[in-house]
């Protein structure tokens, strides 16, 4: 029977779903298609072509040994994906794959076995303290022909072209600013603070401890990659096939190579509220064609406590929980923003490779798709926390701002933009006219901000014609004068970003009518990222 009750906003949530290198092997099957093994398989079914134009790498043997090929993917079902070109040779048992992360979003454990179990993506993740957020929308062109025929003034053919997914923007309160990372590109150290066990490790590259639910690259590691995944999850929902009650399917998968003993993962207690400990990242520029991404689910739901999962049939419109999924998200332009007396903000344009729906047809072994990755309480998405210092946002009182040397006091607000200027293409043998890649371009930045006027030292630096290169222009690489931002919170996590090589570009010098005190509007031009580090509650996957 139909609901015919309405979807109301009440019902509406935004999740993220990390997209992160995922890595698994295979059964041997044929040239044309890939099946997970059933170790994977069991707990990690996806859903039906949601990896349409993903890129699969195969690797010859079963630790990454040999690169040997790359594959678009043109169709999935819950366990296999369809490819082209085919494979060299009909795969192996002992083969191992990566699914690259661009517009994958990582598959979270079912709620129980492959037999009776729901599919879900890894998609319980908090966004943070969001002020206004616009999911992408699609744009479908349109295309109308007269084919040269007579008969009627109307047009003789019309058809749908290509659909270009848009539009994404999300606009946040700055408690965190681990979003920078999608926006610069890499995280080049990730350290914590406490809470680290170093006898505590996963049981296997599948399996973990439940009661120890994150896992990172610690002392004894033998790779950090700077573009994820950086912390593993031991997710505990579900157990399912083969895992027992006290054991969590690790979300994703640990990588072969990289993680090839896992004594070499420590897990983390955390966050430890009481002692203060956090996690640092270190984030830093990347030069190559390659951005991390993420993925966004929404769902409209008429009941969150019971209606999260999908019903729709082939047959039946879905009238309970409507999912949409927004994947390969980039960040194209990043605007963090602070003015006086209010808190920092955040504000981001995405890039969307494409925008996917949940598929009618949820055919066995799946009994149906379950949005949030099955939470029903927002106090159990992840990252989320009730504890009120990790909520408080960066205020524009507990920040300084240091240019050409000194630091200025007198700031009343400072804007800093990073533009990625991503490029929309579109390639052969995608297997769709919805799928899309975003290409970095020229990067650059921008730091506008207002201050009150103590001397003339901005008016003088606009005549300059020698850059700064944040070394003081005396040859002694100090970086005495780089323009550096910095922000804190009396819980003690901070934040700060400096850069080196600008310019001062522009500033305006106002004649205030009441008498009151001259500021100046001014704009400086960096070309080079110097560093840019954060001490953070967040846990960031990738």
């Amino acid at each position: 029977m139909t609901d015919s009750s309405i979807f109301l906003g009440s019902g509406a949530s935004m999740t993220l779903v990390p997209e992160v290198d995922f890595y698994f092997k295979a059964v041997g099957t044929t040239t044309a298609t890939i099946q997970i093994e059933a170790t994977n398989a069991v707990q990690f079914q996806l859903v039906k072509d949601m990896y349409v134009g993903c890129t699969i790498d195969w690797y010859d043997g079963g630790a990454f040994a040999q690169y040997r090929s790359t594959h678009t993917v043109t169709g999935n079902d819950h366990d296999t994906f369809n490819i082209t070109p085919s494979l060299a040779a009909a795969t192996a048992s002992a083969d191992a794959f990566v699914l690259r992360a661009y517009g994958a979003p990582c598959p979270a454990p079912s709620s129980t076995n492959v037999a009776a179990g729901k599919t879900r993506l890894h998609a319980d993740n908090w966004l943070g303290l969001i002020e206004t957020a616009s999911f992408p929308n699609i744009e479908v062109e349109m295309k109308q022909l007269n084919l040269s025929l007579g008969g009627s003034r109307n047009f003789t053919h019309q058809y749908k072209g290509i659909e270009t997914a848009s539009g994404g923007n999300l606009a946040l309160v700055c408690n965190q600013v681990t979003w920078l990372y999608y926006a610069l590109g890499k995280c080049t150290s990730l350290t914590v603070d406490g809470g680290v066990s170093t006898s505590e490790h996963p049981t296997d590259y599948h399996t973990g401890d439940s009661a120890h639910s994150l896992y990172f690259h610690g002392t004894g590691a033998t790779s950090h990659t700077d573009e994820g995944p950086f912390i593993y999850r031991a997710n505990s929902v579900g157990g399912g096939v083969g895992l027992s009650n006290t054991a969590a399917h690790i979300v994703p998968p640990l990588l072969f190579t990289v993680d090839s003993v896992v004594g070499d993962l420590d897990s983390i207690t955390y966050p430890v509220v009481a002692t203060g400990e956090f996690i640092n990242y270190t984030f830093a520029e990347t030069n190559s064609s390659h951005l991390p991404s993420f993925a966004l689910e929404y769902s409209l739901t008429k009941d969150v406590t019971n209606n999260l999962l999908s019903t729709n049939t082939a047959d039946a419109n879905e009238d309970i929980n409507f999912v949409r999924i927004a994947r390969g998200n980039r960040v194209n332009t990043l605007t963090l923003t602070a003015n006086e007396n209010e808190e920092m903000k955040m504000t981001m344009d995405l890039n969307t490779r494409a925008v996917t729906k949940i598929p009618k047809e949820l055919a066995s072994p799946s009994t149906g798709y379950e949005s949030r990755g099955g939470q029903t309480d927002n106090r159990t998405l992840f990252n989320f926390t009730a504890q009120p210092t990790h909520l408080e946002p960066f205020f524009f009182s507990d920040g300084t701002m240091s240019v050409f040397g000194q630091q200025f006091l007198k700031i009343t607000n400072f804007t800093l933009t990073i533009n990625n200027n991503l490029q929309d293409k579109r390639f052969l043998g995608v297997g769709s006219k919805s799928i899309k890649d975003g290409i970095p371009a020229q990067r650059t930045y921008e730091i506008a901000f207002t201050a009150l006027v103590t001397d003339d030292k901005l008016f003088n630096e606009l005549l300059n014609q020698v850059e700064d290169d944040g070394d003081g222009n005396d040859g002694s690489q100090d970086y005495e004068s780089l323009l550096a931002l910095s922000f804190s919170k009396d819980s003690g996590e901070t934040f700060a970003i400096s850069f080196r090589d600008y310019f001062l570009s522009a500033n305006t010098w106002t004649v205030p009518d009441d008498k009151g005190a001259i500021t100046v509007e001014a704009t400086v031009m960096p070309r080079t990222l110097h560093s840019c580090t954060t001490k953070t509650h967040w846990v960031l996957q990738g």
